[in-house]
């Protein structure tokens, strides 16, 4: 028993003090997505964006501890202090992560050079293959599976999944609604290719909302999809991967239950047309949850050294020659007519809450995931607002190239004031004074013969309509041409924050 009342009071009030510090620490991250590109990952598991940083405040703590009471209170205290904590922080990891897989560091840069050396021999074996394509078309079997999971329409994509996938849409017991998929990112994780069949992995990261019997919960998920294919298949047209139809005919998918279409009747047998699901697993996954959109903390890959493609300058001549340019110069018009513009119009768009304003610069995946943010912020009443944006250098870092599309990726240094913002004008974090520098790699893709850089901003690219006249979709709704493809010129399609980028 404590006698001392003095010290019993003084206890009292640090134990207070603890719990203050403490428990933000555990439970006031929640998610951070300040600016377009993110500054945190997508699903919201690590902190990275926005001017907050440093400890948790626990090291002065125990100063106060240490100054103020004898050692015979002052340590077992501590000691209390840290016990909660990592109780807490314990207990928090075992209800968000099932398994996690990041390779870091040298590793991932390893690994990254060895999936684009199997992607070279791919396109060797189908000179169709674009890496922009196929991310598209596992971006369309995600969102398709889980539209129709435990549904009547889940049969329809039967012909992209091994009969154990189908199965667990048979199976399931509990009818539940799954809606509001949005994809933050998609990787290429490994590459097989082996004498009869090809495999490549894929992690996807997105989120989307689940309703059984009337409640909904949102969900942060990070899935590995393996799909396979016979080697000898040729990938079909952009056209044709882009969605979803028979293999055979080219059809709306109508499949029977055993996978035959209702129109040309053939069976479609996974691999011998196209890339199929042999299985996904789950990476990660916890609730989701927006509650922390006004939480900032420190960049954490500013600092990190630029990741150059390996033999970079052997594919900025072959790109530069393909397209007729004379010397490597033109990547520094290209940074100023598409990389700077692009960026300063995305974020005052985004600070604006306007995407509609610059739907014809993103692709739609991108497009799709700035506009749930957006809804992130105005469902908690909030504004992301950046001011004073400025470009301190560009670099190109990777070049690629296919039958049907140009890639290109840029580092982008930049700083501006980053804040959020009530709907009185109240700031809820970050800084309206200074400045926050950040870097983020910005790829951007255009369809291989097209030569135009840029264009009015205002102005679909293709009739010059006026771009608040192209729709969600991406499509002019004066001349029906979809815009955000790259068929007329680049269009941004992924950002990527510079700790993971590889």
């Amino acid at each position: 028993m404590i006698h001392n009342k003095k010290y019993f009071g003084i206890i009292l009030l640090l134990l207070t003090l603890a719990i203050l510090i403490i428990l933000p620490s555990i439970f006031g991250s929640d998610i951070a997505f300040s600016r377009p590109g993110g500054g945190s990952s997508y699903s919201g598991g690590r902190s990275g964006s926005g001017g907050g940083g440093g400890g948790d405040g626990i090291g002065l703590l125990i100063y106060f501890l240490f100054t103020v009471l004898p050692p015979q209170l002052s340590i077992p205290v501590i000691i209390a202090i840290f016990v909660v904590r990592f109780i807490i922080q314990k207990r928090r990891n075992n209800e968000n992560e099932i398994i996690s897989s990041a390779p870091a560091g040298y590793q991932r840069y390893e690994q990254n050079n060895d999936i684009e050396d199997k992607i070279d021999m791919l396109k060797k074996q189908d000179p169709n293959f674009s890496k922009v394509l196929f991310i598209d078309f596992a971006n369309l079997i995600f969102i398709k599976y889980y539209s129709w999971f435990g549904k009547k329409d889940f049969k329809n994509i039967s012909p992209y999944l091994l009969q154990n996938e189908q199965i667990k849409s048979k199976n399931i017991k509990i009818k539940q609604d799954i809606e509001e998929i949005v994809i933050g990112s998609t990787n290429i994780s490994d590459i097989n290719i082996y004498p009869k069949i090809t495999g490549i992995a894929v992690d996807i990261d997105a989120n989307f909302t689940v309703t059984i019997k009337g409640r909904s919960t949102r969900y942060a998920i990070v899935e590995r999809w393996y799909f396979n294919r016979n080697k000898d298949v040729l990938s079909p047209e952009p056209d044709k991967l882009r969605k979803l139809a028979c293999p055979n005919c080219g059809s709306t998918p109508n499949f029977t239950d055993a996978g035959d279409c209702a129109y040309c009747g053939n069976h479609i047998k996974n691999g011998e047309m196209q890339w199929y699901v042999k299985t996904h697993r789950v990476l990660s996954q916890k609730v989701f949850k927006t509650k922390g959109l006004a939480h900032y903390e420190k960049e954490q890959g500013t600092d990190l050294p630029t990741v150059f493609q390996p033999n970079l300058e052997e594919h900025i001549e072959a790109f530069a020659y393909s397209h007729g340019f004379n010397n490597n110069t033109w990547y520094n018009k290209l940074i100023d007519e598409v990389v700077s513009p692009y960026f300063f119009n995305i974020y005052e768009a985004w600070s604006n809450k306007n995407l509609q304003s610059v739907r014809n610069l993103l692709s739609d995946r991108l497009y799709e995931s700035f506009l749930f943010w957006i809804d992130s912020y105005q469902r908690e009443g909030l504004t992301n607002k950046l001011e004073n944006i400025d470009i301190s250098y560009v670099q190109l870092v990777n070049v690629d190239t296919d039958k049907f599309y140009d890639t290109l990726t840029f580092r982008v240094f930049a700083s501006c004031l980053d804040y959020v913002e009530d709907e009185r004008g109240k700031i809820k974090g970050g800084s309206v004074r200074k400045s926050r520098k950040f870097s983020e790699y910005w790829t951007f893709i255009r369809k291989e013969g097209v030569e135009k850089n840029s264009y009015d901003f205002s102005t679909c690219p293709n009739c010059g309509a006026p771009a608040e006249k192209i729709g969600q979709a991406g499509i002019c709704e004066y001349c029906n041409s979809k815009i955000s493809n790259g068929d007329y010129s680049w269009v941004l399609a992924i950002i990527t924050q510079d700790e993971v980028y590889s």
